[in-house]
C-alpha cells in the first residue's frame, strides 16, 4: 500500500523560500577569501568563528524544519542540514585562503541540533498556546 502525500500550496513554498536564501548567504560568506571586514582580535576570532558557525546552522535547521516538517520526514531534515554542513566545508576547501575544518563541521553539527532541538521547543510551544486560545474560546 502506498502512504498518501501531502500536497504542497503557495504558503508550504512560502515557508521554504527563508531556507533557500539563507542557503545562499551562507554560500556566499564561504566563498570569501576573508568572510570578516576587519579581523578580530586573535583571541576572541576562535570564540566567534564558533559562535557563528552554531548560529547560521542553528538557525538552517530550524528553518528547514519550518519549511519542510508537515511534509518530509524529520531525519531527512536532519540529514539534509548536516550534509549541508559538510558540503560548506568541502566547498571553503577550494576556496583561497580557506580551509576544509573537521571542527567546523563539528561544531556546524551541533547548531543543527540546537536548530532542531530549538524548533521542537517552538512547535511545542506554539500547540500549547494554540491549545490555550481554542479553549478560551468554548
Amino acid at each position: 500500500m502506498s502512504e498518501i502525500k501531502p500536497k504542497w500550496n503557495y504558503t508550504d513554498y512560502l515557508k521554504t523560500l527563508p531556507v533557500v536564501i539563507l542557503g545562499i548567504i551562507i554560500f556566499y560568506f564561504s566563498s570569501l577569501s576573508n568572510p570578516y571586514p576587519t579581523p578580530p582580535p586573535g583571541q576572541i576570532a576562535p570564540i566567534l568563528n564558533t559562535f557563528l558557525h552554531i548560529c547560521e546552522f542553528g538557525l538552517l535547521s530550524f528553518l528547514i524544519f519550518f519549511g519542510f516538517f508537515s511534509k518530509v520526514k524529520p531525519y531527512y531534515l536532519l540529514t539534509i542540514s548536516f550534509f549541508y554542513a559538510l558540503l560548506d566545508e568541502i566547498h571553503q576547501f577550494f576556496v583561497p585562503y580557506r580551509y576544509f575544518d573537521i571542527y567546523d563541521i563539528i561544531i556546524d553539527s551541533v547548531g543543527v541540533v540546537f536548530g532542531f532541538i530549538s524548533y521542537l521547543l517552538v512547535k511545542k510551544l506554539y500547540m500549547s498556546f494554540k491549545g490555550k486560545q481554542e479553549n478560551n474560546r468554548v
